[in-house]
């Protein structure tokens, strides 16, 4: 057999796979705690929302309804899409002290949006919670000087 007919899996993409556990909301009391206490930001495709967490890592929760696309093959495309972006943003920022519980609420023209522009907007929200964590950074440094 040839090398060409088997498959390369080093270079093989990580798009549909599920993250771990431990990058995932999993229980409704991990999601209560995002909904009442969080950030948001908010634009014509998602609303996310998030809050600190003391976890070694941050968190990804979805909430997909039939209002974003009654078939479920729309409502998979934008989990795996959000999946796959959150999956690249936490990598990005895996060496930082400051970890996040992340919710994801697609709106209802996620479902008509092509992947990249859900893409572009995810990778936006992602640089809000960056950001979010170098506002709580800069006030804990400014408290400590002040005590």
């Amino acid at each position: 057999m040839s090398t060409a007919s088997q498959p390369h899996h080093a270079t093989r993409t990580v798009v549909g796979m599920p993250l771990p556990r431990a990058a995932r909301l999993l229980k409704a009391s991990e999601f209560t705690q995002v909904f009442k206490n969080n950030r948001a930001s908010t634009d014509a495709l998602f609303r996310v929302l998030w809050r600190a967490n003391d976890r070694d890592g941050h968190r990804l929760g979805m909430a997909v309804s039939r209002k974003v696309d009654r078939r479920a093959v729309g409502r998979t495309r934008s989990k795996r899409v959000i999946r796959e972006h959150f999956r690249r943003g936490r990598a990005a920022q895996a060496h930082t002290d400051r970890h996040f519980d992340v919710v994801v609420l697609p709106r209802p023209s996620a479902a008509t949006t092509d992947n990249a522009d859900l893409g572009r907007a995810l990778e936006r929200h992602w640089q809000r919670v960056g950001e979010t964590r170098d506002e709580v950074d800069r006030a804990s440094r400014r408290t400590r000087k002040l005590n």
